[in-house]
């Protein structure tokens, strides 16, 4: 008659087995989503920008003011540092006008630009998030 192995010691080992196999996959997840964190960061500049994310709802440039006034959406729970207005004219020409503002998370903000020459054909706002910036064509903004 052959005897196997106990079910007390079968069961241990099979707990082993179970705990080794999972203390494997922790350390390998932990590593894995350090990893995965870190090239966020890098991508982002910071974590802080991680999700960052706007959008230009609606404009109006007025000739006779030389104003601006642009609609901003904040669409995700970060702080946007609004940095600078980037104004683009043809032949090459650029003008920079520091914005320096915060949009609040979820929020829409009304902003008014003055000292802006008509005949721009686009125009960028940067913020304080590298990978994080709107592109606005002339034709977006409704001349008045």
């Amino acid at each position: 008659m052959r005897k196997g192995i106990s079910p007390l010691v079968a069961s241990v080992i099979l707990i082993a087995a179970t705990m080794s196999i999972a203390g494997i996959l922790s350390f390998w997840a932990t590593g894995f989503v350090r990893t995965r964190l870190t090239e966020s960061e890098n991508a982002t500049g910071e974590t802080g920008c991680l999700g960052a994310d706007f959008k230009f709802y609606s404009g109006r440039y007025d000739k006779d003011t030389k104003t601006l006034y642009l609609i901003l959406d904040n669409r995700r729970n970060v702080d946007l540092e609004l940095e600078n207005l980037y104004l683009f004219y043809p032949n090459n020409l650029m003008k920079t006008i520091p914005l320096k503002d915060t949009l609040k998370a979820n929020d829409i903000r009304s902003y008014n630009v003055t000292e802006v020459d008509d005949g721009f054909e686009n125009m960028k706002i940067k913020t304080n998030c590298p990978e994080v910036s709107l592109d606005i064509a002339y034709s977006s903004v409704v001349p008045r």
